[in-house]
């Protein structure tokens, strides 16, 4: 069975961001997935204030859903995050800001440790 790691830069507005989820929810079947870790724009999707319209995917809940369903890690590049106001409570508290912009079952990670998953993967793939 090859062990996939996903690189995901997409937003979640754009096909490539609905793409990676499509394909991540086909990969658990028949493969393992070492990991997804957003990067650049796709970080947006696991800002826990997104508010899709009711006839869009909730790209965010579908990522939950996989990693709660599936064990998978859903890993936000902390530089990017950061950048874009998405927080966890730690680094909100740091920076001296009231409350966390973080959804559930995403956790801030950096580029050190996508390097070492990337090592462990058969394959990268990315959106």
């Amino acid at each position: 069975m090859a062990k996939i790691l996903l690189f995901i830069t997409s937003g979640p507005e754009t096909d490539s961001g609905q793409s990676a989820l499509s394909y991540a929810q086909q990969a658990v079947k028949h493969h393992s997935l070492a990991g997804v870790f957003f990067y650049s724009d796709a970080v947006y999707v696991a800002n826990k204030l997104r508010t899709p319209p009711s006839d869009e995917i909730n790209l965010t809940q579908g990522w939950q859903t996989l990693s709660q369903q599936h064990d998978v890690e859903l890993i936000v590049c902390s530089a990017a995050a950061q950048r874009r106001g998405i927080l966890d409570a730690s680094e909100a508290d740091y920076h001296g800001l009231v409350g966390d912009s973080l959804a559930q079952h995403f956790r801030i990670g950096g580029l050190g440790e996508y390097v070492e998953l990337q090592m462990q993967a058969d394959r990268v793939v990315q959106f």
